[in-house]
């Protein structure tokens, strides 16, 4: 399954900015269920992809976790559920200002604040910060890489709707 939101570049295809959230595959680790994803940046003819890079490390707690884990909580909080039902709330609230998300493993942030457009129209500016490649479970850094873009209604709502 892939989501997708994409920049209103009406007047230049070749330079539009998109963000992808791919669903990979669900699994079990430590007594919990998860589910991988990839996030794709496009950026004109450049793309960049973040997904897990499957190394484990011990954790100052001695745990064993997974470095660079790029995947949601599914049980026994599913955190990909909070994804889509907060984001469509924040959609069809007109009041709120912001919306955020990060999972419990930060491995990205997505932020999107309601503006309005140079022709007064409601607009919405899409941040997503991703935290490319050295996250720790219980430990968190510093984001490596971020895309921002200014999308409308029709698109975050098809990006909601596809969760």
């Amino acid at each position: 399954m892939a989501l997708l939101t994409c920049s209103e570049d009406n007047y230049d295809p070749s330079s539009k900015t998109s963000f992808e959230l791919k669903i990979l595959n669900q699994y079990q680790s430590q007594y919990q269920e998860w589910l991988k994803y990839e996030i794709i940046f496009q950026l004109g003819a450049d793309q960049y992809k973040f997904k897990s890079i499957e190394k484990e490390a011990i954790t100052h707690t001695g745990m064993i976790s997974e470095v660079g884990k790029f995947a949601f909580a599914i049980s026994p909080h599913n955190e990909f559920e909070v994804l889509k039902e907060q984001l469509k709330k924040f959609l069809a609230e007109k009041d709120k200002k912001t919306f955020r998300f990060e999972p419990s493993d930060p491995s990205f942030e997505i932020i999107i604040e309601r503006i309005k457009s140079l022709d007064n129209q409601e607009a919405f500016k899409f941040y997503c910060w991703v935290d490319a490649g050295n996250t720790k479970q219980l430990e968190y850094t510093w984001d490596g890489l971020g895309l921002r873009m200014v999308t409308n209604i029709a698109q975050l709502q098809d990006f909601a709707n596809s969760l």
